[in-house]
This record gives C-alpha cells, structure tokens and sequence, in this order.
C-alpha cells in the first residue's frame, strides 16, 4: 500500500498508539497535541508535530480526531482552522454525544468531506500493540473500504454499527455496562469485608467462577496493588455515563442500576480521581488497602 498522509489531532494516551502504528507502516503523519513538547519523541522523517491544527490538517487526505470530550472537539473543529482542510476524511475515533456527531457529519457534508464515527475501545496497550476494537458508523461498508486500512493496522477487530452516529451509540452502552461491572465487583468486596472476608479470598474466588471476566482480570491486579495508573481515566468514564444517561432519559429506557452511577463517580472526581484510571474508584467504595 502506498503511503498516505494522515493528521491526527489528539495524540494523547490512545493516539500516540495510533500514530506509532501508523508510521511503523510507512505512511506520512501530522501530529496534534495540546502539549506538542510531550509527544518529541515520535517526531522522524515521515511524521512532524504541531502545536496548531491548522497547520496539523493541512494537506492531509485523511484526519483523526482521537479527542476526550465534547467541547475540546467542537473548539476543535470550528475554532481553529479545520474546516480550511482539504482532505477526504474525518474519522472521529473519539467518543463523542450523539448530537455532535450528527452536527459534524452535516458540516463535513457540505464541505463533501466523508465522515464517519469509529470509536474505540481497548487501553493504552492495546493502543500501542494494534488491538484497538473500533465500532463504525457509516452510510454503509463499501464507503469506508478505502480507509480500512487504517483499523487493519491499529486494530484486532471493526464492528460496523450501522449509520453515522450509531458507533457511538454503541460505544456509550459498551462503557455503562464495563462502568456498572467494576462497581459490583468493588461493592462485592466491600459486602465480603463487612463480613470478615479478606478481600484475597474473593478475588480467588471470582477468577475461578462464571463471574470472571475480561474487568476483573484487566483491572484486579491495580485494584489490589493500589496502581491507579491511566488506562482509561476516570473523568473520561464518568464523561461516558453521563451520555449513556442522557441517551436513556431521551429515549425512555429504564437503567435502575446504572442510574446509581453517576453519585459514586462524581464522588470520585469530587476526590480527585479524575486524571487517575477509573478503577481508582476502589478508593470511594470497596477501599481494597494496597498488598504489602
């Protein structure tokens, strides 16, 4: 494959795994960062760092947005010279509301640029190590086949979700469901503790029953040694359940348990926690002390 030149704007935890995979595979990148000083070292003969999006965009055929939230998206995109660009993509890997989605799908349209919502899950190694999941929404398969290639490098899977819009539909219920799991394995612990379990013993226990699963052996290990390391930070789930909330309140759909998120989370920001990986939210509710 001949090399493309791709922008990518939000090098951060996840796009730096992007942008390292992209390059190892010859093509030409324009990086992005807030911070450009932070992300030097991935500076060589085919990708150069910018502290400006404009000039990050420029030239590009295809861009990614690999942004945390809402507004820094939509200063992004219409404050800062984006729309000057020239390029036949946007590909927003991000997770982004619904109704921004829509409003940068009818801005890109107009401007006959191809949009699509392709966000992703998987943390920063996966990132790093090409097993990124991307969920797609797209008018339909054919129209994202020249871009493909893309997911192919940095990614183990691609789910198409349906039109634009409906990869991030997905995206949200996928992250309720991984917040509403980890908060029932803290407050099992808490409950075994209350009851003179060591917290030891049922964690053996769940890795040995149906209740394991891919949380618990991803997450249990920074649990118990007190690691709060960023995979995910916990401002950017807490971002994620106010969205599925507010798609469930749009729609009438009852969430009688996940509803009950939204406290213990901003529980967690209001302790601090907001820049640590979510599973630091040990600290508000099971209180698991660090293994000596």
């Amino acid at each position: 494959m001949s090399s493309r030149k791709i922008a990518i704007i939000g090098t951060g935890i996840m796009g730096r795994g992007i942008a390292n995979n992209l390059s190892s595979k010859g093509h030409s990148l324009q990086l992005y960062a807030r911070n450009p000083e932070k992300i030097q070292d991935l500076k060589s003969d085919n990708t150069s760092i910018h502290g400006n999006i404009k000039e990050a965009v420029k030239n590009s055929e295809i861009i990614i947005l690999c942004l945390t939230e809402d507004q820094v998206v939509e200063e992004s995109v219409f404050s800062s010279g984006f729309l000057e660009t020239n390029a036949k993509y946007v590909i927003d890997v991000g997770t982004t509301s619904p109704s921004l989605t829509l409003k940068l799908n009818d801005t890109f349209r107009k401007q006959n640029i191809h949009f699509l919502d392709a966000p992703m899950t998987g943390s920063k190694n996966a990132a790093r190590d090409g097993q990124i999941l991307f969920m797609v929404g797209a008018k339909s398969k054919e129209s994202i086949q020249e871009i493909h290639f893309i997911f192919e490098i940095c990614g183990k899977n691609t789910v198409y979700c349906g039109e634009v819009g409906d990869g991030q539909k997905a995206k949200i219920a996928l992250n309720m469901v991984q917040a509403g799991i980890f908060q029932v394995y803290m407050e099992g612990f808490s409950l075994a503790k209350d009851q003179g379990i060591d917290p030891s013993i049922l964690k053996s226990i769940l890795e040995q029953s149906a209740a394991k699963s891919g949380i618990s052996e991803f997450k249990f290990p920074f649990v118990f040694s007190g690691n709060y390391e960023t995979h995910f930070a916990l401002k950017n789930m807490y971002k994620d359940l106010k969205h599925a909330l507010s798609l469930g309140k749009t729609s009438g759909t009852k969430l009688p348990l996940c509803s009950g998120l939204d406290e213990i989370y901003r529980s967690g920001m209001e302790a601090g926690l907001g820049e640590k990986d979510y599973c630091s939210l040990n600290d508000i509710t099971a209180k698991i002390p660090p293994a000596k």
